[in-house]
């Protein structure tokens, strides 16, 4: 298990439920890609990251931040989204750059991204889309 995958199970150990476990991580940003090229990657430090996890339930966020050399083991702000709250999900992206936007029942749109190769930041990243896809159907 990698040290940022640890970090996400010690954080989100006290809030599971009965039975409820970690079943994939992910390491998501809502960054726009065009604004990093744009900014020469000076764009890259500071918010808009969040290590993620998913369980049968629901999906996680626990926001943190991108230092200088790093992503920071830190934990700003903790969200939740249970599936029964999302009306869809529309994945796109190309090659490694994917993205997806969850469409809330109550009108809300959260766009997240990933690079699929950034697997060192969470075990999970390469089949994340796929696996929140599937829990969602599940849900349903």
């Amino acid at each position: 298990m990698h040290k940022f995958d640890e970090f996400i199970h010690k954080e989100l150990a006290p809030h599971l439920g009965p039975g409820e476990r970690i079943e994939q991580t992910g390491f998501l940003y809502t960054k726009p890609l065009k604004q990093v090229v744009v900014s020469g990657g000076l764009s890259l430090m500071g918010d808009g990251y969040f290590f993620a996890a998913l369980t049968r339930r629901r999906m996680f966020v626990i926001a943190t931040e991108m230092g200088f050399a790093s992503l920071k083991m830190m934990n700003k702000e903790l969200g939740e989204i249970l599936y029964a709250d999302i009306e869809s999900i529309k994945p796109g992206g190309f090659l490694n750059q994917k993205m997806f936007t969850l469409e809330l029942k109550d009108g809300r749109m959260l766009v997240f991204r990933l690079n699929t190769l950034a697997a060192h930041y969470a075990s999970g990243q390469k089949r994340f889309i796929e696996t929140l896809i599937q829990f969602h159907q599940a849900a349903g």
